[in-house]
């Protein structure tokens, strides 16, 4: 199943005679798993959104059954977790995360960022220095609104 758009959703609960087949397949079901699921006399049935929607309510475990949700994306091949147990040095966990060393300038001095921690070490840090990350990262956002 792909993610929804708002769209979507709407055209499944639009409030004009539509069939519960043409309605399940707008939510992204195929036709091929609800018709195993369900009769074609229901599925052909045309009703208003607000049935459909106690339909929906009425077969959730039925519809659950069939959602295999959003599949996941691969990993990166040179994906690292950055709070994993290893030992590696500040720097390169932040890097991990998406922190330039250009955005660390000035945040922490070398000896810090040298430092060796693992996955736990490194969340504790991030927690204690939170302050520190959320005003760099306000003062970031801020030069992101400025007009030049």
């Amino acid at each position: 199943m792909k993610q929804l758009t708002i769209d979507q959703v709407l055209e499944a609960l639009g409030d004009e005679p539509k069939s519960i087949g043409d309605r399940l397949t707008s939510l992204g079901f195929t036709k091929e798993e609800i018709k195993d699921k369900f009769s074609s006399d229901v599925l052909n049935t045309a009703v208003y959104g607000s049935s459909f929607l106690k339909f929906i309510q009425d077969n959730k475990q039925i519809l659950a059954d069939l959602d295999r949700g959003i599949p996941a994306k691969e990993l990166p091949a040179d994906f690292k977790n950055p709070f994993d147990g290893e030992q590696r040095t500040l720097a390169q966990r932040l890097d991990e995360l998406g922190i330039s060393q250009k955005e660390l300038k000035g945040l922490f001095a070398d000896d810090t960022l040298g430092l060796n921690l693992n996955g736990e070490e490194f969340q504790d840090f991030i927690v204690q220095n939170q302050d520190k990350f959320l005003g760099r990262l306000g003062k970031l956002a801020m030069k992101g609104t400025k007009h030049g």
